[in-house]
């Protein structure tokens, strides 16, 4: 049947419009669709990288530069008080005093003054600086500051868990001195009883407005103290992510908050723990990297089967943020698991 000339004409001015605009996280299409309406790589202990090699709380094979330069967009960091080495080992259970005697076994820590600078003591670590310490939180955000700076239209997401428990004041300064600060997103809306419908905006319109950063805080986050760090639960639930390996179907029912409120977005937590128990205390320990290629846990059909569970659940909504241990085995599953949410 022949089509009218004005429809035909219609038609060539929007995809000549999608083709030439300028892309919103690298697709053009994603520009007019809301933040909560967008689907986002994103890595689990996105710090937990090697060096040291070998020690069994690593999650990552590449550094977080190299995590962006490859398209992960959402990041998932623990904040911990750095302490000298004898308080870290103390009091926190068996675990604790493992790692502290592995970390004194390699050199970790060493240091025998407390600092009283914010700067100085928000360490990224897991758990315990013993093992893993990416340094001052500050360092890393330039290097997430430096990629934005050089990429004005990406989007990236933190999402911070406050282990050490950090006042959003003791935050803010490695927020301001690695200048990342002037990319923070702030909402205009108030909380709302249902926890969720707020007119999140576009990615055109946080690109517009420069504010291309949004940070969320599991714990003790005050926009009255700091507007840009958002507090988590408000806004974002979990599915579970304690699953114990061998797991042969990922499970999508939202784990946190528990008050069973849905929010505006979504965590699918794709990873699994090996787990211990010793001295009745159960030690949970992220795979190896062999353990996930083997298991085949990052392949598509993997991540696809979760997806299509999650559908049931959740329904047509976008599942947020995809969150991987080691997201560079798969071929790349986690970027086509985020196209196909995205439409592409």
């Amino acid at each position: 049947m022949r089509q009218p000339l004005g429809l035909l004409f219609a038609i060539s001015l929007h995809l000549a419009s999608v083709l030439s605009a300028e892309p919103c996280n690298g697709h053009a299409e994603l520009c007019s669709r809301s933040y909560r309406d967008v689907s986002f790589a994103c890595t689990h202990n996105s710090y937990s990288y090697p060096p040291p090699h070998a020690l069994p709380v690593l999650n990552q094979e590449r550094n977080i530069s190299q995590q962006l330069t490859d398209g992960v967009r959402a990041f998932m960091i623990d904040v911990v008080k750095h302490h000298p080495l004898a308080v870290e080992s103390s009091d926190i259970g068996i675990w604790g005093k493992i790692t502290g005697a592995i970390g004194s076994w390699l050199g970790n820590n060493q240091s025998t003054q407390s600092s009283s600078d914010p700067l100085e003591y928000v360490h990224l670590c897991h758990g315990s600086c013993a093992l893993i310490d990416k340094g001052p939180l500050v360092d890393t955000l330039y290097v997430i500051r430096q990629f934005m700076d050089a990429n004005p239209r990406e989007i990236i997401t933190l999402i911070i868990e406050n282990v050490s428990g950090f006042t959003p004041d003791e935050l803010r300064p490695s927020f301001e001195q690695s200048g990342i600060a002037t990319y923070a997103y702030a909402p205009d809306f108030a909380p709302r009883d249902t926890h969720s419908g707020y007119a999140w905006p576009t990615l055109e319109q946080l690109i517009g407005k420069n504010q291309r950063l949004v940070t969320f805080l599991d714990d003790k986050a005050d926009v009255a103290q700091v507007p840009y760090i958002l507090p988590e639960w408000e806004y974002v639930v979990e599915i579970p992510y304690a699953n114990i390996h061998p797991v042969e179907n990922f499970p999508c029912n939202q784990d946190r908050p528990r008050d069973g409120v849905a929010r505006d977005l979504v965590v699918m937590n794709h990873f699994v723990y090996n787990r211990a128990t010793l001295a009745g205390e159960n030690i949970d320990t992220p795979l190896t990297a062999q353990q996930v290629k083997d298991h085949g846990y990052n392949e598509l059909a993997s991540l696809d089967t979760h997806w299509q569970t999650c559908k049931s659940v959740w329904g047509e909504r976008a599942l947020n943020f995809i969150t991987l241990d080691y997201y560079d085995i798969g071929n790349g599953s986690i970027f086509q698991l985020v196209d196909q949410i995205n439409g592409f």
